[in-house]
């Protein structure tokens, strides 16, 4: 992942935590940097940047930025969800950090902005943005079209409404260009939803057509009078009845026959995840507080037995749920062979409907394919013919399974199909869609994810704080690594086989 801004080439490295590293091919001289950005940048903890680290080594520089507990904006725009007052409120944060830079003396043309060199905090106006303290030469006004065409981009992640509603929004409120309306814009545009300003518009510019019924009179009828268009039955006009369905009520007896058969119940426990044996352990906790302050305020020795008993229960109930899990019944009707003998019985007594046997055995499409499965049936061998060949008909297709992520749990082998160009991992929210979801303790909202490319699949660490490993070696974030079938990718104590 080695592109270029302004000239030079950035890379994600890990040198004691995840930086993001710019360079040149040949070597950034100290004369190519701005002494005055450099010194206040040294001088001044300036807002809403990243914080920038300068390394010289045999008169080679790099610019490093420490990107911990920070993700990058690209990323957290593929799998949250993103609105327009989320988008006025970045937008926002960004402007105001652009105006602020004068009074450290920086030039706002040296930011970039682009959206993998904005990252973000734990809110969208928690934001840091990338200065190059750098010499460029830039027209005056060359901000504007770069935080136009940052605006643009955002919009291309809302739906079409809103992105027809937005672009209607900006030829009319940032047609001045200067940070100061650019603010007040933003400010109008989060405190008071586009919606309102599209509707408050409509309503004075569309005059008010009144919609009457198309009458005789043009007037709306009486509330007692507009019952009378309906058409009623006559009083002696009885309904027509369909006839009854023999097969519907041949189908209820066999229902009230197989009702009567005994079921027998199988019982079986799911095991609880982690999130839910504590949830079990908390409300436990609480009925047993809840019974002995019973107790407490009125003692006696009815309540102590009664409140001790079930304290036992409970202690029972948490025992199963925690080492067994929750129960699951299912039950099994013992009763075909009896249902398909009062269906035949039914059906003698009648002497309408014929038997499905005998309908199949009469129908020359069911023998011919009957004859072409003849393979697949058992087939018994003669031993006087041991060393005849025995026709064992085409092998089954398997399905191409694709690319997939592949998890043993308890012994049985789970798949996960990797769908989409850009497949993420991560414990997830309320507000962070994921693909697949681990909640083990540690995993990031959005761990890792699988981008596929031209060459295939890559893994990359989206900025997790415990990290992501791959074939135990741990990944660099932002970084690209190629996947091979086979390779095993852990993320705290899960491991997951990707398999093509």
């Amino acid at each position: 992942m080695t592109q270029e801004v302004f000239g030079l080439r950035y890379e994600f490295v890990y040198r004691h935590g995840h930086l993001m590293e710019l360079f040149k091919e040949g070597g950034l001289a100290a004369c190519e940097l701005s002494t005055l950005q450099v010194r206040m940048l040294e001088a001044n903890q300036v807002p809403r940047l990243l914080p920038l680290d300068i390394h010289e080594v045999d008169s080679n520089i790099r610019l490093l930025y420490r990107l911990s507990s920070k993700r990058m904006l690209s990323h957290v725009l593929k799998v949250e969800t993103f609105s327009i007052r989320l988008l006025a409120k970045l937008m926002y944060a960004i402007v105001c950090t652009l105006d602020d830079s004068k009074n450290y003396m920086l030039c706002e043309m040296n930011y970039v902005l682009k959206d993998n060199f904005i990252f973000i905090g734990q809110d969208w106006s928690d934001v840091y943005l990338t200065y190059a303290p750098i010499h460029i030469v830039h027209d005056v006004d060359e901000s504007y079209p770069a935080i136009d065409a940052l605006f643009h981009k955002l919009i291309s992640h809302l739906g079409a409404e809103e992105q027809d509603q937005l672009h209607t929004w900006i030829t009319t409120h940032l047609v001045r260009k200067s940070f100061q309306a650019y603010k007040e814009a933003l400010l109008q545009l989060m405190d008071e939803p586009i919606q309102t300003h599209i509707t408050k518009t409509d309503a004075q510019s569309e005059p008010i057509v009144s919609s009457l019924p198309e009458t005789g009179t043009g007037l709306p009828k009486a509330h007692w009078k507009r019952d009378e268009a309906k058409q009623i039955l006559p009083k002696f006009e009885a309904p027509i009845m369909s006839q009854p369905d023999p097969m519907h009520k041949i189908k209820q007896e066999i229902n009230k026959s197989s009702t009567s058969n005994l079921r027998i119940f199988h019982l079986a426990f799911i095991p609880l995840h982690q999130r839910g044996r504590w949830m079990a352990i908390a409300i436990i906790l609480i009925l047993v507080a809840l019974l002995w302050q019973q107790y407490v305020v009125t003692p006696s020795t009815s309540l102590l037995q009664i409140i001790a008993g079930t304290t036992l229960l409970l202690g029972d109930v948490g025992f199963v749920l925690l080492f067994l899990g929750r129960p699951d019944w299912f039950n099994r009707m013992n009763s075909n062979r009896e249902i398909s003998s009062n269906a035949h019985n039914i059906y003698d007594t009648d002497k309408e409907v014929k038997s499905d046997d005998a309908a199949r055995a009469s129908d020359p499409l069911d023998i011919q394919r009957y004859y072409q499965n003849l393979s697949l049936h058992t087939t018994l061998l003669n031993p006087s013919h041991s060393n005849a060949t025995v026709l064992l008909g085409k092998l089954p297709k398997r399905d191409h399974l694709g690319p997939r992520l592949e998890r043993q749990v308890e012994g049985v082998n789970q798949i996960v199909p990797i769908k989409g160009e850009v497949f993420t991992i991560g414990r997830g929210d309320s507000s962070s869609k994921v693909d697949y979801v681990v909640e083990d303790a540690g995993v990031s909202r959005i761990h890792a994810e699988i981008v596929q490319t031209s060459n295939g699949f890559q893994l990359r660490d989206a900025g997790s704080t415990n990290g992501t490993f791959l074939n135990e070696f741990p990944l660099v974030t932002y970084q690209g690594y190629t996947l091979k079938d086979g390779d095993i990718v852990r993320i705290i104590r899960q491991e997951l086989t990707f398999r093509l």
